[in-house]
């Protein structure tokens, strides 16, 4: 590859627009919420203010993005115990029903279910007639593209505020359950990785993420398979001693080679377990091996 496009490849990009865009969207959000819990009793003493957070995840908040505009995610994450606790019991009713008409029979107050498909109607009048706004597994995905040039993710947590690590608990619409993921982990070893390699690691994973998008227009793969939580973790599994090169060329030599030949059975997730754990990655070591055909061909050809 070459060695100016691999110098504009791992740039650093601006990330002006973004927070504009993040003040924008959360301002939507909170009147949306307001608008949500002023319709619905029940709703209205689960998203409280003392114990509801909203802030910004994923590449926008470590300076990895490659797109100026993209998908901006926000999380809302409760330590509302009644929530917790009304998602725990629904998710074991939900898998307990054997027929989907027991399934679409459960009651559902007081959750996050409930509170997403609330949460949608409560949106809409806030976007234009060209913006579309769906339900996804991770929580409302807002396509807005055309209307401020960003799409938004809406994630939804729990957590313990009695928990000293802060996991936060994110729910699946479709499978009803939470999941734990160490968000806050994620981001504290980021920074550790990139400030031992010297900025090396966050360049690789621009330099990856663009060849990523490259994949993706090819179609070679999906954007699920191989996601942008994908990269940063790849990425994480090389040994600083090959990231540390001032040379570009070099760095990017070491690191597919490295992928090229090593054992990915060995790669771990953020905080040291089995790599298919860290819950954003959707990661298995099929894809990691398709990732590494692919960036070959793309590096050598």
């Amino acid at each position: 590859m070459e060695k100016s496009l691999l110098q504009q490849f791992a740039e650093k990009k601006d990330k002006s627009k973004v927070q504009e865009f993040y003040e924008k969207a959360l301002d939507i959000l909170t009147h949306a919420l307001t608008d949500m819990t002023s319709k619905s009793v029940k709703n209205s003493n689960i998203l409280q203010e003392d114990s509801t957070k909203i802030f910004p995840m994923g590449d926008y908040t470590n300076d990895t993005f490659i797109d100026q505009t993209g998908e901006l995610e926000i999380v809302i994450a409760s330590s509302n115990p009644q929530l917790i606790m009304a998602n725990k019991i629904f998710s074991k009713s939900f898998l307990v029903a054997k027929t989907k008409k027991q399934k679409e029979k459960l009651l559902n107050d007081g959750t996050y279910d409930k509170i997403i498909a609330d949460l949608i109607n409560s949106l809409l009048p806030y976007f234009d007639v060209k913006t579309t706004l769906m339900i996804v597994n991770e929580g409302i995905k807002i396509f807005c593209i055309e209307e401020y040039g960003f799409k938004i993710l809406i994630r939804f947590a729990t957590y313990n505020i009695d928990d000293e690590d802060a996991i936060l608990y994110f729910w699946d619409y479709f499978l009803k359950k939470s999941t734990p993921a160490n968000l806050f982990l994620y981001n504290e070893k980021i920074e550790e990785k990139d400030s031992e390699t010297k900025g090396n690691y966050k360049r690789l994973v621009r330099i990856f993420k663009n060849i990523r998008k490259n994949i993706l227009i090819n179609k070679w793969a999906t954007s699920s398979a191989l996601n942008k939580y994908f990269i940063e973790l790849i990425c994480y599994n090389i040994p600083n001693s090959l990231l540390q090169d001032n040379d570009l060329n070099l760095l990017f030599i070491k690191a597919v080679n490295y992928l090229d030949n090593c054992n990915v059975q060995d790669f771990v997730s953020f905080d040291a377990r089995r790599i298919e754990t860290f819950y954003f990655a959707k990661i298995n070591y099929e894809n990691i091996l398709n990732f590494t055909k692919y960036l070959l061909k793309i590096s050598y050809d």
